[in-house]
């Protein structure tokens, strides 16, 4: 129950992923609050005893801070990922074209086939939700299979050099989209995330204990705080969604390679 509903947030929109964790850990620092407030009741804590819980305390949100910072490093890397190969795509992509209109007579009907690959690439790029990745992941493997017949036989009439280069070229276009597909589907481990989840959550726990029994109520210092962490994690959360959300790869490299098509502008690499 608890899985479904956690990516059921994750899926409808990052700021109600946000919004979640901030009143979760505020409930859990309330909680907390109450439960420290209680023990003092019961039994008031000397000095000494105060500080033992703040130095567990602080080693909590330690390791916890720690494990958030490794956990961002991680969807950064993700993104950086996805953002590298539209670049080494676009130019696998520009390259291939040139090459097939050094084909001869099949030339022309070669590149009008990348041309149709590119725009199929940059409309996976562009998607904004999962359900529409099936189908252009078919179109891409539909076009890879015509665009290697037509190469097949270029290269059965001619073997030459030229047909070699463009054998090559087109071997690195179908290896880059590979690449990006994997990418894509690349995410924050989630062991990882949930292990961020619950010590989010045991950590803001201790914190409103110790608050609880020291007996104040830092009511706008804890929001301030909630809203910081809550934020990291929508910040996480944006980034391992590469389809919704505010952070998404820009596509302009491979916007910029068909415009190239028009031109005839497109530069080998």
């Amino acid at each position: 129950m608890l899985k479904p509903t956690f990516d059921w947030l994750l899926n409808t929109h990052v700021l109600v992923f946000g919004l979640a964790c901030f009143l979760l850990l505020y409930l859990v620092a309330e909680i907390g609050f109450q439960l420290g407030g209680l023990s003092r009741r019961h039994r008031p804590c000397q000095e000494r005893e105060l500080t033992g819980v703040g130095t567990i305390t602080a080693g909590m949100l330690g390791l916890l801070a720690f494990t958030l910072g490794i956990t961002i490093g991680i969807a950064q890397n993700r993104y950086e990922a996805r953002r590298d190969l539209v670049v080494q795509e676009a130019n696998a992509i520009g390259t291939a074209w040139l090459r097939a209109h050094l084909a001869g007579e099949d030339g022309p009907a070669l590149a009008a086939l990348i041309e149709d690959y590119a725009k199929a690439r940059l409309a996976y790029t562009t998607a904004d939700t999962t359900a529409s990745e099936p189908a252009l992941i078919a179109r891409t493997n539909a076009l890879q299979t015509e665009i290697w017949t037509k190469a097949q036989a270029v290269a059965a009439r001619a073997p030459t050099a030229v047909t070699a280069t463009l054998i090559n070229a087109l071997n690195d276009m179908f290896d880059q989209s590979l690449a990006q597909r994997f990418a894509f589907d690349s995410q924050v481990p989630a062991n990882l995330a949930w292990m961020l989840l619950v010590g989010s959550v045991l950590a803001i726990g201790a914190m409103g204990f110790q608050l609880g029994l020291a007996g104040t109520r830092q009511v706008l210092l804890m929001v301030l705080l909630l809203l910081m962490w809550g934020g990291a994690m929508m910040l996480i959360a944006d980034m391992n969604r590469p389809r919704i959300g505010a952070i998404q790869v820009d596509p302009a490299p491979l916007q910029w390679t068909i415009e190239g098509f028009g031109s005839g502008g497109a530069t080998p690499h």
